[in-house]
């Protein structure tokens, strides 16, 4: 079973995508903040990091070069309000890029492509 963490600050965001992805069947935790986030990262491993950018105290861009510190081949899509032009420019070499407003069927494709899950 593929692991995903989520690192979103808004509750009901992670909460309704760890809803969605456990139904599709990953493993999914849930990181408030960029400490709780780190604190998971050093006790677990996970297959893929759904990554907001806009968080209070840590925000988005440190977080990804703290999760590239700890795992450099670690697959990361920033999911963000902003277009994904503007994410791409902010965080450069991340697996994919989502924007929230595109909805949950384009960030399920997304990480069934990132993870190599893709259904013919």
């Amino acid at each position: 079973m593929k692991k995903i963490l989520i690192i979103d600050d808004e509750q009901k965001i992670g909460q309704s995508y760890a809803e969605l992805l456990s139904e599709e069947g990953y493993e999914v935790k849930h990181a408030k903040s960029a400490q709780e986030a780190t604190n998971l990262l050093i006790r677990e491993h996970f297959d893929l990091i759904l990554l907001d950018i806009n968080m209070p105290e840590v925000d988005g861009k440190v977080m990804y070069e703290v999760v590239r510190e700890y795992d450099r081949s670690m697959k990361v899509i920033v999911s963000s309000v902003y277009p994904v032009e503007d994410q791409v420019q902010s965080i450069l070499g991340a697996s994919d890029y989502h924007n929230k407003s595109q909805g949950v069927e384009s960030l399920l494709a997304k990480i069934k492509e990132v993870l190599n899950e893709a259904r013919d």
